[in-house]
């Protein structure tokens, strides 16, 4: 995948800022919330032990560095949209272990800088899986849900659908896109619209999406990096600035 750099600055509102800043926390809590539950329902203990016991030793010798966490986000004309996350981590990853490890997902290796990012879906999959299920089961659930309410409006709110099957979004008759983030099961989430965008890199007109990155870091905000996508998967990322 293309990666540039573009100084053209994307102008955001002092309001999207502080939504952005505020959003993307909750968000990201509800990724770990679900990614912990998986692991314990996945991984038996003595499993996880053992990863532990080799994630001690590799922090002891100076590795195992807080991951960052890349939250893709769209402004549509419903709000601010979250389709996925991305993280991106400076060390080989083992299989997964706790929250941070199971977000990191597998790996893969850009550029031939050690420098490692993987569209991470699944997570998204579980969450609205989680969502829908607590939504449906609310009146027998009582104080047992999962999720609090506050976390369930920040998944109705953000959280783009996203399902192992296509089924509910052809019955709900809406367009989607079909995602493979490990060549294997394939993930279908609704298709949000991002707004359309041109810019000059080189004397050359480049037109794609303009999405927003924004950053995550050990549970706080690090930070935007907005970005124009084109029809290759090529980005463009540019600097953010507050009017």
């Amino acid at each position: 995948m293309r990666e540039e750099s573009l100084s053209r600055e994307v102008r955001y509102g002092k309001q999207d800022i502080a939504e952005l800043e505020n959003a993307s926390i909750q968000v990201h809590l509800i990724y770990k919330k679900a990614a912990e539950l998986f692991v314990r329902n996945t991984y038996s203990q003595s499993f996880r032990n053992q990863v532990s016991d080799k994630q001690r030793l590799d922090r002891s010798k100076g590795s195992g560095l807080a991951p960052i966490v890349l939250q893709k986000w769209i402004q549509t004309s419903r709000g601010w949209k979250c389709i996925g996350c991305e993280l991106r981590h400076n060390e080989d990853v083992i299989m997964p272990l706790d929250a941070d490890d199971f977000l990191r997902g597998p790996q893969s290796t850009a550029n031939g800088k050690g420098h490692v990012f993987k569209p991470e879906m699944l997570i998204q999959a579980i969450v609205w899986a989680q969502y829908e299920k607590i939504r449906m089961f609310a009146p027998w659930l009582g104080d047992e849900a999962f999720y609090t309410a506050d976390e369930l409006d920040t998944i109705a709110r953000y959280i783009v659908p996203t399902y192992f099957s296509e089924r509910p979004l052809n019955e709900q008759g809406k367009l989607f896109k079909v995602h493979r983030p490990y060549g294997q099961i394939p993930l279908y989430q609704e298709y949000v619209t991002a707004p359309s965008l041109c810019v000059q890199l080189d004397g050359e007109m480049l037109e794609g999406r303009l999405l927003t990155g924004v950053y995550v870091s050990g549970e706080q905000f690090s930070g935007l990096n907005p970005y124009l996508k084109d029809g290759d998967g090529g980005r463009t990322y540019m600097q953010a600035c507050v009017q």
